[in-house]
């Protein structure tokens, strides 16, 4: 980088750090200690204010024997987006401003293949950056050691770590967010719920089971309990949803607990390894199926005669 472009991007973070409302006074509660993830890596790259951050670790999804077969399917057809999921092993969507009309995203891609993906910022050989302009400078201001990494986010961090448990030995997805009020009344908007988190803390991963642990939280003792009323309407639309019903999920769904602690709410999904290895075959089956119309369609000379 140029110290012409160290310039001009350092007015460029200046001028928006003078825009914005002092944020609240830095978090000092400890972090718990965890097993380091892929996304960790990521979280030096990303600027720091990030509102949500979506980690999918695809390689380890891959390599896993229980649900590899069906990941690879999935990624190598055309129902994901083959210049992004087919090509990349890990996959950070970092999300800023949520609700707002100046809110974007940033997507951080990893794997051998990424730098052929269109509009990337290369980072490293293996990994790059995809974003709006704006976004992506700040992430140049952040490897010239100018703007703060998410690294550095305490508050988010600490709420990463919430739902990851203390033995876990890796995590094939995490989820972290700090919603603001546009954030929150966004996202009641968007689920039609009258009650949302401040914060939202998800780990999943996979062994010969899948194991998921939600944990959501608000601002006072007294919203845990709109919050729990909430989660329970979204499983039960959830396991009621005609695709849960067809993969045999619905009452592995509408039994999962949501329990009040404190400000928080916790829910765990459990899906034992008998009932994912059917779910992985019903979908690769779907996968695999010809087409409706290639099934009912007669041989080639076998059609009615005159």
């Amino acid at each position: 980088m140029t110290p012409r472009r160290l310039a001009g991007l350092l007015v460029i973070a200046w001028l928006a750090a003078c825009s914005r409302d002092a944020g609240p006074a830095q978090d000092t509660a400890p972090v718990p200690a965890r097993r380091a993830t892929a996304g960790d890596r990521i979280l030096a790259f990303a600027p720091t204010g990030a509102e949500a951050v979506l980690e999918i670790d695809l390689a380890r999804l891959r390599r896993n024997p229980a649900v590899g077969p069906l990941v690879r399917a999935v990624t190598a057809s055309q129902l994901a987006r083959p210049d992004l999921i087919g090509a990349a092993d890990l996959l950070v969507f970092v999300s800023y401003r949520i609700g707002e009309s100046d809110a974007g995203q940033l997507v951080f891609a990893a794997g051998a293949e990424v730098e052929r993906l269109p509009a990337a910022r290369v980072l490293d050989p293996d990994l790059v950056a995809i974003g709006p302009p704006g976004l992506l400078d700040r992430v140049d201001l952040v490897r010239a050691g100018a703007e703060p990494a998410l690294s550095t986010d305490r508050a988010l961090l600490r709420v990463r770590a919430l739902a990851m448990p203390e033995r876990a030995q890796g995590a094939s997805l995490r989820m972290s967010a700090r919603l603001g009020f546009e954030g929150r009344l966004s996202l009641a908007r968007r689920l039609e719920l009258d009650a949302v988190p401040a914060w939202l803390s998800v780990w999943a991963d996979v062994a010969d089971d899948l194991a998921a642990v939600a944990l959501l939280g608000g601002e006072g003792a007294g919203e845990a309990k709109d919050l729990a009323r909430a989660v329970e309407r979204v499983r039960n639309r959830l396991a009621r949803s005609g695709p849960t019903r067809r993969l045999g999920l619905a009452r592995t769904v509408a039994s999962t607990e949501v329990k009040v602690r404190g400000n928080e709410v916790r829910t765990v999904l459990v899906v034992g390894p008998q009932r994912l290895e059917r779910l992985v075959g019903r979908v690769l089956a779907r996968l695999t199926a010809p087409p409706a119309e290639e099934q009912q369609a007669p041989p080639s000379g076998t059609g009615p005669t005159q």
